[in-house]
């Protein structure tokens, strides 16, 4: 019978250890707040599914899989609140409507909507 030593014994334990803290801070990131739930309804309720996919490419409008990390946070906000005076003045906003010809419609969100929609973007790029 072979004898386990205590350095195994450590390499085996600091294995599991890793593997855990991997699994339950998967699980940590992935778990939806009530924050991350509100901004999902939101871009089902506001018809963003319409326009947009998140991962799955575009429609008539851009697919928004990484768009938390394509834009700056205070873009996107400015984005959500006024697309339609955006179109005519921001270079980006400019190019999507010269790729997509269709412009986005001001969905009159509110400035807590906004974040909402936002923080739902940012969970669904961690994944």
């Amino acid at each position: 019978m072979r004898l386990i030593c205590s350095t195994q014994i450590v390499k085996y334990l600091a294995i599991v250890l890793v593997f855990s803290f991997l699994f339950l801070s998967t699980t940590i990131i992935s778990e939806e707040t009530p924050e991350v739930k509100k901004g999902r309804e939101l871009y089902q309720s506001k018809g963003c599914v319409a326009c947009h996919t998140i991962g799955e490419g575009k429609l008539s409008g851009p697919d928004l899989k990484g768009v938390t990390e394509r834009r700056e946070e205070k873009w996107l906000k400015e984005w959500l609140k006024s697309p339609d005076k955006m179109v005519f003045t921001d270079p980006i906003a400019k190019e999507m409507l010269a790729e997509y010809m269709v412009p986005m419609p001001n969905q009159g969100l509110t400035d807590e909507e906004v974040v909402e929609i936002i923080t739902y973007l940012k969970f669904e790029d961690s994944k």
